[in-house]
């Protein structure tokens, strides 16, 4: 994850955009920010992800069928991101979105 690329989500015809960036070795953040009911909103999860360029060895020496269990290895996508929004939108009590 040398460099930040900004990506474009759009949910519910209101356009966001999106970038990941390493936390430490077992983490990433994902961040979101758009326009959202005329305020500026930015909202910031902290996202399991163990990468598997810096977990390597654990990885191939862990029996291949707990890999999945002892590993998060799924990468952030579009669907989680989406998932994300719908959430903090669905509790915008709980914080999620800051402004």
């Amino acid at each position: 994850m040398a460099r930040t690329r900004k990506r474009k989500i759009r949910v519910d015809d209101v356009d966001y955009r999106w970038t990941v960036s390493r936390a430490d070795p077992g983490h990433v953040v994902v961040r979101v920010w758009g326009i959202n009911g005329g305020q500026n909103v930015r909202l910031e999860e902290r996202v399991t992800f163990d990468d598997p360029w810096l977990n390597y060895g654990p990885i191939i020496t862990t029996d291949p069928e707990r890999v999945a269990e002892v590993f998060a290895l799924d990468p952030v996508t579009p669907r989680l991101v989406e998932r994300m929004i719908r959430s903090a939108l669905a509790d915008p009590v709980s914080g999620a979105w800051r402004t």
